[in-house]
């Protein structure tokens, strides 16, 4: 990125920061906005005004639930080859805002300028999960946006960033769209991002630091990884509900409950078993990874070798008959149907297990994906045909093309040499031999 773009994004933050949290100390919260803090109040970092707001709140549900287990944590990134890029600051940056080495934690990772594959581990951190849970937004923005930066010679383009935040928010149709991406940038440009998707009709940020332009405090839900920590706590049958129930016992009253329903694949189940055990339940949000179809989902599997005639009734027999009318579905949106991910078919089973189950009041977020306009307007399109509202609000990260960094945690145990596979179904261990040791 430019200079002056560097530059630009740290005079709009310094404004805006002054601006909202004038209002409030941003970096020491007390023990009674955080009634699950049973520990003395503390002055917290700096950097937490660049984090995403989800994993601010799994720090402190796993502090007062006294949960700090060892994890394995693995990076990669999708789209390459390419050369490394950012690692470097990346560990400074964790290094310097963690007691992983203090506390016997590891650290492995490829260096700068080397060569790497898709899917590849570029960094292997093994570490208490109270060190790192918070810093996972700045340090994979670090990562992405350097990989964009130094192998596609990607520029920020907040101009552009804003115009498909507002495709995305006509697309879906008057439902309330908050900006997620702050993990795919470098988070010295995170205020001027977020002020494009704000102008672009985002209602909001996932950071402080985003959301500050619209005068409000980073949103957010529930995190893959307090799923991981409370799989290996009460089985990962219990992931969801569990880190569910800990979430309402811990957050205050006015902070929406939301629950993540993908992280063992079984949307549906764990949503009914969530809405059991939380009767305040607001929400669920829909995740769903790339590497699996959602529980009741009618998949491209399902219609494989069939017949038109045969794939129409296997798709009127899917809405139960309900829609009385041939449902044309665009070869361009067939994917967001019947493919992977988050799609149109397996949202509508657990919209329609909520209903049949007595919780119609709840509603549904997606995720994952929703930056492309495209899909957006396949979900609404799809409404009118089968004449089911799908989803109530989005969060959207892809607004800006970059080199999405992602973490897993893959292992989970009580200190470093007892971890055992705990991970979000789809996501495996890849171990990578290539990897130095720097701590």
């Amino acid at each position: 990125m430019s200079q002056e773009q560097r530059a630009g994004g740290r005079a709009f933050e310094r404004a805006f920061e002054q601006r909202a949290f004038e209002q409030r100390a941003f970096e020491q919260r007390t023990c009674e906005q955080k009634p699950c803090e049973q520990k003395p109040c503390e002055q917290r970092p700096d950097f937490e005004k660049y984090t995403d707001k989800y994993f601010l709140r799994a720090y402190d549900i796993l502090r007062a639930d006294n949960l700090n287990p060892f994890v394995k944590a693995q990076i990669f990134v999708r789209k390459g080859p390419g050369v490394v890029a950012g690692i470097n600051e990346a560990v400074d940056f964790i290094l310097a805002n963690s007691d992983l080495k203090k506390n016997g934690g590891r650290l492995y990772a490829l260096s700068d300028g080397d060569t790497y594959q898709p899917l590849e581990t570029l960094l292997l951190l093994e570490a208490p999960i109270l060190d790192i849970v918070r810093l996972e937004t700045v340090y994979l923005g670090i990562i992405s946006s350097s990989l964009a930066v130094f192998n596609d010679g990607q520029k920020l383009d907040l101009e552009k960033s804003e115009k498909r935040m507002k495709a995305v928010v006509d697309a879906a149709e008057n439902r309330p769209v908050t900006y997620f991406g702050a993990r795919h940038w470098h988070f010295e440009d995170d205020a001027a991002i977020s002020k494009a998707a704000i102008d672009g009709g985002a209602v909001g940020a996932s950071t402080d630091n985003g959301a500050a332009y619209a005068g409000k405090e980073g949103s957010g839900t529930i995190p893959h990884a307090l799923e991981n920590i409370y799989a290996w706590k009460d089985g990962r049958e219990n992931a969801v509900v569990s880190a569910s129930v800990a979430f309402d016992q811990c957050m205050p009253k006015d902070i929406a409950r939301v629950a993540l329903v993908d992280y063992n694949n079984k949307e549906i189940d764990d949503t009914l078993q969530t809405a059991r055990r939380v009767p305040g339940l607001a929400a669920v949000r829909v995740d769903t990874c790339g590497e699996n179809v959602g529980q009741g989902a009618l998949s491209f599997k399902d219609l494989e070798g069939k017949t038109a005639a045969e794939k129409d009734k296997i798709i009127s027999d899917f809405f139960g008959g309900s829609v009385h009318v041939r449902i044309h579905v665009p070869e361009a949106d067939e994917k967001y149907w019947f493919g992977t991910g988050v799609t149109v078919t397996g949202v509508y089973a657990i919209r329609r297990a909520l209903d049949a189950n007595g919780f119609a009041h709840i509603k549904i977020m997606l995720s994952s994906g929703f930056g492309d306009a495209a899909k957006v307007k396949a979900f609404t399109t799809a409404e009118k045909q089968i004449g089911i509202r799908l989803f109530d609000s989005l969060g959207v990260g892809g607004i800006y093309d970059s080199r999405d960094s992602t973490m897993d945690i893959v292992s989970v145990g009580a200190d470093i040499d007892s971890m055992e596979p705990m991970a979000k179904t789809g996501r495996v261990y890849r171990p990578n031999p290539r990897l130095k040791r720097i701590v």
